[in-house]
């Protein structure tokens, strides 16, 4: 038993590790004045991250162990569930817009809209808790895997934060929103750790596919819309720079 709780608050330290960097986009977010563009440079690099990450390091080793059927049917599983949960937050839609190009609504407009944001922020970090629990149950910590998701998640909250402030919504909200959901990404990292413990090889393959496909959905459908909107014209080239610089840290963590 004591060796199990010192597991789980291992993977608790993962978890924050992981998420610190919505904490860190935070507190940029609202200390500095970034035009869309540069936002919009960083949310690039972030989204090309996320999908290596989603690929390379997920996606691969589920096709490995379970073969091609079983995995594009967990990448579709996991992409279905976080679009039709995400498409059910209609006022938090445009949580990671920087408010210059797209502007997210403020509470006096939309009633209730800083709740959806909160569990929409909510939803993003759900499939990342559970790769990264997965990850650390099966093979332990997974260096790269870890650093692609603490640097998608510094444009994310950026980002989100820019548009919030640009929105009226108090600094108290706002790292009160990040600080829970860092923390928050923690414990479902620690649960995901904990409770997946007797899963058989092949099912663990299927559960990181799941979580490929929806932070494949989670990349198309609340980041790339604020890196490719007004954006530079070779932004593609920056999501093709973030996704292989993932690929060589991966090469180098090995």
């Amino acid at each position: 038993m004591p060796d199990e709780i010192i597991g789980v608050a291992w993977a608790f330290c993962w978890g924050v590790a992981a998420a610190s960097g919505v904490l860190i986009g935070a507190i940029l977010g609202l200390i500095t004045k970034l035009q869309h563009r540069s936002i919009a440079t960083i949310m690039s690099l972030g989204a090309g991250v996320l999908l290596s990450a989603a690929s390379v390091e997920l996606a691969s080793e589920a096709l490995m162990l379970a073969g091609a059927a079983p995995t594009g049917v967990g990448i579709l599983a996991g992409a279905a569930t976080f679009s039709i949960a995400n498409g059910a937050l209609i006022t938090a839609r445009d949580r990671k817009r920087c408010g210059e190009c797209k502007s997210q609504p403020s509470e006096a407009d939309a009633p209730g809209s800083g709740s959806a944001i909160a569990l929409g922020t909510a939803l993003d970090a759900v499939p990342e808790a559970l790769v990264l629990g997965i990850s650390l149950r099966t093979s332990g910590p997974d260096l790269a895997l870890v650093i692609a998701l603490a640097l998608a998640n510094l444009p994310e909250a950026l980002s989100g934060t820019a548009g919030m402030r640009l929105a009226s919504r108090s600094t108290t909200y706002v790292l009160s929103l990040w600080s829970g959901i860092m923390l928050g990404t923690a414990v479902a990292t620690a649960l995901a750790f904990y409770s997946l413990s007797d899963l058989s090889p092949v099912t663990t393959a299927l559960l990181k596919a799941c979580g490929a496909g929806a932070l494949i959905a989670m990349t198309a459908e609340t980041m790339i819309p604020e890196a490719f909107h007004n954006g530079l014209r070779y932004s593609g080239v920056l999501v093709a720079a973030g996704f292989a610089a993932l690929v060589l840290l991966g090469e180098l963590a090995k």
